[in-house]
């Protein structure tokens, strides 16, 4: 990619969404394994996440200065939804303070900053949503130019349920009106996923193969697929816990987490088929895109690990083990090959006019 291409890519805050995703993972699992290295690891990965996201903060903010360029790329099929990945990786990052955070600096410290980026990041993802669906809602795309990343606007509000469930904790006088605010936003994930995803599934079967460099949006239907059941089991644990509904209402998301999984699962095989069929072909062109093959199986493993420490079941923990292992190498592969991109994009030196 030319360095401009690459620093302005709409994507970068991928990197936030996996970074604090893997935080979590790692979090999750120390409940398993019982291991200390994996809370300190945790705490690594959310002070990283952090960190960059602060970094990449001044690229999504300088955009608003030129808002014919904005718009433009909003309307743009491949890239003007991942522009969503910045609250998307806001909100990552609220779960990741409530509880990584909580851990290593209390629930005050942790709560607070989480509710400050929860509600900067649910803001932001309704406007954006809004917006960018108003501007692909014009009749001028083609249904070729769906893709994967499509789902990124509509799916991220399925992460406000799960910055809300440990503040009902907190706050059980308030449990009732949050545990209403929490389905809300599960209802536009949920509906706004399901049209998003029907239009996918029909590109897929009417029209020819996406290019190459979109392979890794292919990957990102497993988000919402492990979200769904993450938001609703978290939820619905809140609502037992502070008594705002019953002890069977735990059941209910349970059984939306299973069929959450059992969808990511088999996206999953599907997805790395495309993958290697596009392998085969001459490869995928490396863009910070990339960070699209990453917080999606976080939110597969994260689903994995909340259904297994729920159940107590030996199998769905195992499961969520080696979910850990498979986000941690994706997570190192597209870490080392962003890293590179940006070294080499820092040192680029501009053309002779």
């Amino acid at each position: 990619m030319a360095s401009s291409d690459l620093h302005r890519h709409p994507a970068w805050f991928g990197a936030v969404m996996g970074t604090a995703g893997l935080s979590l993972a790692f979090y999750q699992e120390s409940f398993v394994v019982l291991g200390e290295a994996f809370e300190v690891t945790a705490g690594v990965l959310l002070v990283a996440s952090t960190v960059l996201a602060v970094v990449l903060l001044p690229r999504y903010v300088s955009r608003r200065r030129d808002r014919a360029a904005l718009a433009l790329e909003l309307a743009h099929p491949a890239q003007g939804a991942m522009l969503a990945t910045f609250p998307g990786g806001i909100l990552v990052l609220a779960v990741a303070w409530s509880l990584v955070g909580s851990m290593w600096l209390g629930s005050a410290v942790g709560l607070a900053v989480s509710a400050i980026l929860a509600i900067a990041g649910a803001v932001i993802a309704v406007g954006l949503s809004v917006v960018w669906a108003s501007v692909q809602g014009t009749g001028d795309s083609d249904l070729s130019g769906v893709n994967g990343g499509w789902l990124i606007p509509p799916a991220i509000t399925l992460l406000v349920p799960v910055c809300i469930a440990p503040q009902m904790v907190a706050h059980p006088d308030y449990a009732a009106p949050l545990l209403v605010l929490g389905l809300a936003f599960y209802g536009v994930g949920v509906f706004l996923f399901v049209a998003v995803f029907s239009l996918l599934i029909a590109r897929l079967a009417l029209r020819p193969r996406a290019p190459a460099a979109q392979a890794p949006s292919m990957w990102v239907p497993l988000a919402p697929a492990g979200m769904l059941g993450v938001a609703m089991l978290r939820l619905t644990q809140a609502g037992t816990q502070t008594g705002v509904l019953p002890e069977s209402a735990v059941t209910f998301g349970i059984v939306v987490s299973a069929m959450g999984i059992g969808l990511g699962l088999w996206w999953f095989l599907f997805a790395l088929g495309d993958l290697m069929r596009v392998r085969r072909s001459g490869g995928v062109p490396f863009h910070p895109g990339w960070w699209g093959f990453v917080f999606p199986i976080a939110a597969m493993q994260l689903s994995l690990a909340v259904l297994g420490a729920q159940l107590a079941d030996d199998v769905v923990q195992a499961a969520g083990l080696v979910g850990l292992v498979l986000l941690s190498l994706v997570w190192l592969l597209v870490a080392v090959r962003s890293s590179v991109a940006a070294v080499r994009d820092s040192r680029a030196v501009p053309a002779p006019a």
